[in-house]
């Protein structure tokens, strides 16, 4: 099989160059949204998860269409696998970030019923099912579904194989592989493969629709499920009519699939890239943040209106133990201490029922005072001495004002005159 770009027509040419050129773009945009990912739109968004599902994306339109410009040098049975292996990893990777995102409503659920629940004997079941579901979204576990839940989803198209079909397919080209039974199998298992992650993102849009639309999160991934649903449409027609022209000469069955790493791109990285463009990075200072957004916000927070407003907007956004932490260290400084002791374990201990998302360096500040210097022994006068210390919560409170200022204080203001 040797590569002749001039065997190719100047149509089909066209459209695999400017899938090839839309598809080298893509990498530069995943860059910029990781060197982003402190600004609030992209630091909501899962980041991390979100850049490695939109890499897969990019990778299956980048290879995609490198082998249709070079489909005279590429083995049918090659593309067929590569196909399978990015779509699988592509899509089961997005399922994923959406089930995250349904397992963290519920998990602000259950801390709202913690916190409001009076009986120690539903507080304790609460205690369970939080620590369950915090199991479930730490980042090692979701790791291990991730690569079992891809090794489970590529073994349907390995039962329909074996040697004499792949030695064939391998045998000849992509131009050439077009009405190779096996190669038709094959696509209809992938067709169908995909049909289940498009219900799946139905069902999961179901339980989104549930969640407030967080710098447009929510909406960007029912674009995307419904983007792809088209995409999966149109699949199915050009697998059911592969064998007219048009279908046949520009390879409409898989030029649709760098147009789906398009979509995933486009919805996941460069839309939140938009957005971010007039916010402020997570890392601003304390001085800055008190010199305006913080005192603000404290102040408005101090008032029993304005905290039951704006605890109940952090509820809808999977931030209502912030505001709640936040209250019970307000109290401690306004009253002169308290036990101090009890607010650590329920807000910054690890594995706390309400525990909050502040930084490292700052929870071991705490663990330091209030578990490892002991050792298990008690100190006399010790505990008395932090349980008066009303400046001991001053960090904690401070990093949590700060985490709400840059996550909801912007969006608040515009929903609550009150702010203006």
């Amino acid at each position: 099989m040797e590569t002749n770009l001039y065997e190719i027509e100047p149509g089909p040419l066209g459209v695999y160059v400017v899938l090839m050129f839309v598809s080298c773009c893509l990498p530069v945009a995943i860059g910029v949204f990781v060197r982003r990912r402190q600004f609030p739109t992209i630091r909501y968004a899962n980041p991390r998860q979100t850049a490695f599902c939109s890499s897969m994306a990019a990778v299956l339109s980048l290879g995609g269409s490198c082998m249709l410009l070079n489909q005279h040098a590429v083995a049918c049975g090659t593309f067929n696998a590569f196909l399978f292996v990015f779509v699988v990893v592509t899509l089961f990777g997005l399922a994923l970030n959406q089930l995250t995102l349904v397992l963290t409503f519920n998990l602000t659920q259950h801390l709202v019923n913690h916190h409001a629940d009076t009986s120690d004997q539903n507080k304790a079941k609460s205690v369970v099912r939080i620590m369950r579901l915090r199991r479930l979204l730490q980042p090692r576990a979701i790791v291990v579904k991730w690569m079992v839940g891809t090794l489970l989803w590529l073994l349907p198209p390995v039962a329909i194989l074996d040697h004499a079909s792949v030695a064939h397919m391998q045998s000849l080209s992509v131009a050439d592989c077009i009405e190779i039974p096996l190669n038709v199998a094959m696509n209809f298992v992938l067709l169908a493969l995909v049909g289940v992650f498009i219900a799946s993102f139905g069902i999961l849009a179901h339980y989104l629709s549930k969640v407030i639309d967080n710098f447009g999160l929510r909406r960007r991934y029912q674009t995307m499920g419904r983007l792809l649903a088209v995409l999966f449409v149109l699949e199915a027609i050009a697998i059911e009519y592969r064998e007219t022209y048009w279908v046949a000469t520009y390879k409409l069955r898989y030029v649709i699939f760098p147009i789906a790493g398009f979509v995933v791109v486009g919805c996941q990285v460069v839309w939140p890239l938009v957005h971010s463009r007039h916010e402020l990075p997570v890392h601003f200072t304390v001085a800055e943040g008190h010199g305006s957004k913080l005192a603000v916000l404290e102040d408005y927070l101090a008032t029993p209106d304005g905290y039951l407003m704006f605890s109940a907007f952090a509820r809808i956004e999977f931030s209502f133990e912030n505001v709640v932490a936040w209250k019970a260290a307000f109290e401690f400084r306004l009253h002169g201490g308290g036990d101090a002791y009890a607010i650590y374990k329920a807000y910054m201990a690890v594995g706390a029922p309400m525990e909050t998302n502040i930084p490292d360096a700052l929870r071991q500040h705490y663990h330091r005072i209030f578990a490892k210097d002991r050792k298990g022994k008690v100190v006399l006068g010790l505990a008395s001495a932090i349980d008066h210390d009303s400046a001991v919560f001053d960090l904690f409170r401070d990093a949590i004002l700060k985490l709400m200022a840059l996550d909801k204080f912007n969006r608040r203001k515009v929903k609550c005159a009150a702010l203006k």
